[in-house]
């Protein structure tokens, strides 16, 4: 099994150093192998590897929201000339509880606070300050920069993708431009590779300059069954590997999609589990939705507290779990 690194030399014997020796681990390994090894039965072409990620709670953590914490200044600075946001939810949620709301608050409800704040800003504005907030801007929790809590073994598995061929795509339910920049920061994804919710959008005129104006309405809603459409109109494939989480059942359309059968090419289906209070938070669904249809379709699940040795590049490598 031929699988390529993108590592430092240092870690180059080691694929995904952060992530525990461990069936997870070798069931990764397998798959990366399997698609990319010319004349092999499940051999993938380059063109086709298409992997896709989804963003708060896979990527980076989703307690509180980013997106929220982005938007909240704004609205805050803008309140009093929006009276009805004393008793319209999400916006009373939102002023009145700040981050404790935040923690909670739904796709749906951040992408509202976030359009609404950023209303009647031009594009090019709206994104210079979303790289801002994302090089400077400090998680609440771990007092630090929101550029160093994406998830290390993330960065490698997005590494290891890449050294293989596979081209990388985030699809988020909150705002597509404040996403690309997180990506960009964190990860290196260019934002022609970040799939997600959009603002309508005006033309105006800035002092001669014609500019592009967010509106507090949506051009498009990438919510959880809008996922699977919205990556097949902006890749023109079926991908053969997603990773979602645990939280509210928002990915299980997008990995079902990339499940579906495909004149025998394989997939991977990977489902991240936040069961590791210690370093980051420990929650589920309800329904236990997310967890049930993985055990009856056989995608795999990861452990924050199993199989992550290390979750940030600020915290040490945990000996044991």
């Amino acid at each position: 099994m031929a699988v390529l690194l993108a590592l430092p030399v240092a870690d180059a014997a080691e694929p995904l150093p952060s992530w525990r020796s461990s069936a997870v681990k070798d069931r990764i390994l397998e798959f990366v192998g399997t698609v990319t090894t010319p004349g092999g039965r499940g051999y993938v072409t380059p063109s086709q590897r298409i992997a896709v990620f989804d963003d708060d709670g896979t990527l980076w953590p989703e307690k509180p929201r980013p997106a929220g914490l982005f938007a909240l200044p704004e609205l805050r600075r803008q309140a009093g000339d929006h009276p009805q946001w004393v008793t319209d939810m999400p916006f009373r949620g939102a002023l009145e509880l700040g981050v404790k709301y935040l923690t909670e608050a739904p796709d749906a409800d951040t992408a509202e606070l976030l359009a609404a704040a950023f209303a009647g800003s031009t594009q090019e504005s709206f994104r210079t300050q979303a790289r801002q907030f994302w090089q400077s801007a400090s998680h609440p929790r771990f007092e630090q920069p929101w550029r160093r809590v994406g998830y290390q073994p993330m960065r490698e598995l997005i590494d290891l993708l890449r050294a293989n061929g596979f081209r990388v795509f985030i699809v988020t339910a909150v705002d597509v431009d404040f996403t690309r920049a997180g990506a960009e920061e964190i990860f290196n994804i260019p934002p022609d590779d970040v799939i997600g919710t959009a603002v309508d959008t005006s033309a105006g005129d800035d002092g001669g300059t014609p500019v592009a104006r967010r509106l507090a309405t949506f051009a498009t809603r990438v919510d959880a069954g809008a996922k699977p459409l919205a990556v097949d109109r902006a890749t023109g494939h079926r991908p053969i590997l997603v990773v979602g989480n645990v939280r509210d059942g928002g990915d299980i359309g997008l990995l079902r999609y990339s499940q579906a059968p495909a004149r025998g090419r394989p997939g991977l289906q990977l489902v991240v589990v936040h069961d590791d209070f210690e370093r980051e938070y420990a929650y589920t669904e309800e329904n236990k939705a997310t967890l049930d249809t993985a055990a009856k379709a056989g995608w795999t699940t990861i452990s924050m507290r199993y199989e992550w040795k290390q979750l940030f590049p600020f915290q040490a490598p945990a000996v044991s779990p």
